[in-house]
């Protein structure tokens, strides 16, 4: 169930903008919310929060990550319960006829399931519709479906042929655990005090997926914490009326059981170590937060720049008007003036256009009437659908 929960989110963040970063637009989406791609310091805390994200699991809760939703062990485990489930179905084994069958319709399958991840992987880097267009049709979108197919490339070859060969001699996270990990990280364990009620039937060392046996030691660097020894073990023993001899334990001490901790050991809080750890996280999670949902004041600044013109419109004051968009999101601020009957203008507009966090500085022109030698304070706002700003002018017209 974790699996399929996590295979449905990574297919529909990007579809649904949850996540993803648009090359081609410059668009970065995270927790549904789109910000600007060339807003780097965002982009560099979200790497962050996912980075110690990965560590804080990985101090707490040992290889739970590896052995529950990585996805090279989410396809792995995909390819090796479809070829058990269509050998059964159809009843054969290797060298009877219908094995070269079961294998051919294994082969179709994953590699359509190939397809559509190098789909939806390409998703996360350019826009979907495009991404569809191009599976469909290459010919339209020569890059996007190199993308798409070359990823598929690759999928097909791990999912067919690597699997798991590549968790123990290529995955860079079983050394990264033999750093972070300690007395108290969480593990398989196999019970060494009940030796006794082993009945040698080998069964956890068959249905481990990394073809390791448990009875060698905790922490073993092919290790992933799947737990699929620990059901093994209980479903052998439990038709004798006894409990399992695998568990999993925080560190290696018999009196770790996780059925004698306290709630807060049960989450794996032993010390203060794993409480900063967890703390440094929020601090991370709080700063992308805020960086998301939060938004930097919108900054106008205006000063006249000396040029005052007349015509049959009536007297144009010139200033130089510098803007800031606070927000991650293109905004339109509509111009108007308080305090004197005045159009202002920039370019000819009484609108102007910002991209997320653009800062723009544009020439503005204040068209309006006067007495000969007044001075008049006014007051020029802009206002977009989610922010709004004034600022004070003095128009001017000479004697």
């Amino acid at each position: 169930m974790a699996q399929i929960l996590c295979g449905v989110l990574l297919v529909a963040l990007p579809l649904t903008n949850g996540m993803r970063l648009d090359v081609r637009r410059h668009e970065f989406y995270f927790a549904w919310h789109r910000t600007a791609a060339q807003d780097l310091l965002m982009l560099f805390w979200v790497s962050m929060l996912a980075t110690w994200a990965l560590v804080a699991v990985s101090v707490l809760y040992g290889r739970l990550w590896c052995g529950w939703i990585c996805p090279q062990t989410m396809a792995s485990d995909f390819a090796d319960s479809l070829k058990k489930r269509l050998d059964k179905a159809l009843r054969t084994r290797p060298g009877q006829p219908r094995f070269a069958l079961s294998r051919g319709i294994w082969s179709l399958i994953l590699l359509a399931m190939s397809v559509g991840t190098g789909m939806a992987v390409a998703a996360y880097w350019l826009a979907p519709a495009e991404v569809g267009r191009a599976a469909l049709r290459p010919w339209t979108d020569v890059p996007a479906a190199l993308t798409v197919y070359i990823i598929a490339a690759v999928v097909a070859a791990d999912m067919l042929w690597v699997r798991r060969k590549f968790c123990f001699s290529a995955c860079p996270y079983g050394p990264l655990m033999g750093i972070v990990a300690d007395k108290n990280t969480l593990a398989v364990r196999y019970l060494n005090e009940r030796e006794d009620d082993c009945i040698k039937c080998g069964k956890c060392v068959v249905d481990c997926p990394m073809g390791i046996d448990i009875k060698q030691g905790a922490g073993q660097l092919a290790c992933i914490n799947c737990g699929i020894c620990v059901d093994s073990c209980n479903d052998v023993l439990g038709k004798r009326g006894k409990a399992g001899l695998i568990e999993y334990r925080y560190g290696l001490e018999p009196e770790r059981a996780t059925s004698n901790l306290s709630w807060k050991q049960r989450l794996g809080f032993w010390d203060a170590t794993r409480f900063w750890v967890l703390a440094t996280l929020l601090v991370f999670a709080g700063y992308v937060g805020l960086s998301l949902f939060g938004h930097e004041k919108m900054t106008v600044n205006a000063i006249a720049n000396g040029a005052i013109t007349q015509d049959a419109s009536g007297i144009h004051n010139g200033y130089l008007l510098t803007v800031q968009n606070g927000t991650p999101e293109p905004q339109t601020y509509a111009l108007s003036v308080d305090g004197m009957n005045a159009r202002a203008e920039i370019d000819g507009s009484q609108t102007l256009t910002l991209a997320p966090r653009e800062q723009r500085a544009a020439p503005l022109i204040l068209t309006g009437n006067a007495a000969p030698g007044e001075r008049k304070v006014v007051t020029l706002n802009l206002v977009s659908a989610k922010e709004r700003a004034k600022v004070p002018l003095v128009f001017y017209r000479p004697q």
